[in-house]
C-alpha cells in the first residue's frame, strides 16, 4: 500500500508542475511526429547538449535518432514542448541508452532551451513521457543523469545506483508507473 501511495503522490506532483507550466505559458506537449519541421533544430540542440556523452556521434546521427522517433505507439518516440509554435524543448522514450542494456524503457534526451528553463517545461515533458510509457504497458521507467538528480528526485524518481560512463559519474534512477 505504501508503494501505491508514493506512486499516487508522485503523479500528483508531476501533474501540479505540469499545470503550473501551462499557466506560465501556452505550453503544449506534443509528439515530434506531428511537428517534423522542428526536427533539425532539435538535432542541433541534442548534438550540442549531449554530444560529449558519445563523441563518435555526429549531427547526422542525432537527425537519424530523432527520425526513428517519429512514431506514437512504439519505441522510440519523442515529445516536444511548444509555446504557440515556438519550440521550447524535448524528451524521448527509448528502448535502450548508453548504459545498463538490461533495463528498459528509458527517459532520454530531456532538453529545454536556456531561455525557457526554470518554468516547469522539463517537468511537463518528463510527465508526458511517463504517461506514454504507462500507456505502452510498462510498469517502470529508467533514466541516467550526470547533473539533474535533484530535479528527477523531486518528480518521484528514485536513485538505483551511481555508475560511470567515460569517466563521468552518472546517477541511474527509476520510477514505478501507475497504470
Amino acid at each position: 500500500m505504501a508503494m501505491e501511495a508514493r506512486i499516487a503522490n508522485s503523479i500528483r506532483r508531476s501533474a501540479a508542475v505540469a499545470q503550473q507550466a501551462d499557466e506560465d505559458c501556452r505550453l503544449r506537449i506534443e509528439y515530434l511526429a506531428d511537428h517534423v519541421s522542428h526536427l533539425p533544430r532539435l538535432a542541433e540542440w541534442h548534438f550540442a547538449e549531449f554530444g560529449y556523452l558519445n563523441p563518435s556521434n555526429s549531427f547526422e546521427r542525432y537527425v537519424e535518432r530523432l527520425t526513428a522517433a517519429l512514431q506514437k505507439s512504439d519505441l522510440p518516440t519523442a515529445f516536444i514542448a511548444l509555446d504557440d509554435d515556438s519550440l521550447l524543448g524535448s524528451a524521448s522514450l527509448v528502448r535502450q541508452t548508453i548504459t545498463h542494456p538490461q533495463l528498459s524503457p528509458w527517459l532520454s534526451s530531456v532538453y529545454v532551451d536556456l531561455p525557457h528553463r526554470g518554468r516547469g517545461v522539463a517537468s511537463a515533458l518528463v510527465g508526458r513521457v511517463e504517461r506514454a510509457a504507462a500507456e505502452m504497458g510498462f510498469d517502470r521507467i529508467h533514466l541516467f543523469t550526470p547533473s539533474s538528480e535533484k530535479l528527477y528526485a523531486g518528480l518521484g524518481w528514485e536513485l538505483m545506483e551511481y555508475s560511470h560512463h567515460h569517466q563521468l559519474k552518472i546517477a541511474i534512477m527509476s520510477k514505478a508507473l501507475a497504470r
